[in-house]
């Protein structure tokens, strides 16, 4: 008997393991990983960015948002003063837009977000305010059941703020992806068409670690990493004195 109960406690505890870890049935689609603005062509005074949260379990989920800084611009203007120096963020969520320095959406009522089955959500919208600081300000928004805080599906977003257009191209047309990200020793550049080049790696101050010149007419190109420390990089291809496309890179 003695056994047996100990065998039930054990499955028992495994099953309840299991459903601890078990990820929430959410899925973040076509969220960008860096939004790259210039302070002398900024039109308006915040930089938006969005995307869709889509509900791909079989049960109805009540579904509520959190913000945390992984890395700010200085100065940056947090906890929020009204008029205060430094950038800021504010996000919208539902109904609601939540004001400047919110770490949660409403957890209960009509603006705590309810997903069915196979529901995509497309209110979500961060909302970054240079506010005339150029810097680098890295968001991560995550997405969890009321109280359900360890079990939750998270972005991570990088808004780099450079203070004029000259340090970026942004109507060139280059498409680039890093994999593996997170990476270890190695990376490999992928980009939509081969140019004469470099590809520079930069740390969350904007200062130039590394920069390798991009082989002549490839499109795929493998970087030793040898020399750059863990944490988060910002890698841009770049040509001509121009950054034509960047992307955030994290080594472990």
């Amino acid at each position: 008997m003695k056994q047996l109960f100990m065998f039930c406690m054990s499955v028992c505890l495994v099953g309840a393991l299991n459903v601890a870890q078990a990820q929430i049935s959410l899925e973040i689609l076509d969220a960008p990983d860096t939004v790259h603005v210039s302070l002398d062509t900024l039109s308006t005074i915040d930089v938006q960015a969005y995307w869709d949260v889509t509900n791909v379990g079989e049960e109805s989920l009540d579904v509520l948002v959190t913000r945390s800084f992984m890395e700010m611009a200085d100065p940056f203007n947090f906890p929020y003063v009204e008029d205060g120096p430094g950038s800021y963020e504010r996000f919208c969520w539902g109904p609601l837009c939540y004001p400047f320095g919110t770490v949660a959406s409403a957890d209960q009522g009509s603006a705590l977000v309810t997903l069915a089955p196979a529901d995509t959500n497309d209110t979500f919208k961060a909302d970054f305010y240079p506010n005339g600081v150029a810097g680098v300000t890295t968001i991560k928004y995550c997405y969890q059941t009321p109280g359900n805080a360890s079990n939750a599906v998270c972005h991570e977003v990088t808004f780099v703020v450079d203070a004029t257009s000259d340090v970026t191209d942004l109507s060139s047309s280059v498409a680039c992806s890093l994999m593996p990200n997170p990476a270890t020793d190695l990376v490999t550049l992928s980009m939509d068409r081969a140019l004469d080049g470099v590809v520079e790696f930069r740390n969350l101050v904007g200062q130039v670690a590394m920069r390798e010149r991009i082989q002549p007419g490839v499109t795929q190109q493998v970087v030793s990493l040898d020399g750059l420390t863990e944490g988060i990089w910002l890698v841009s291809v770049a040509s001509e004195g121009r950054v034509l496309a960047t992307q955030r890179l994290v080594i472990r």
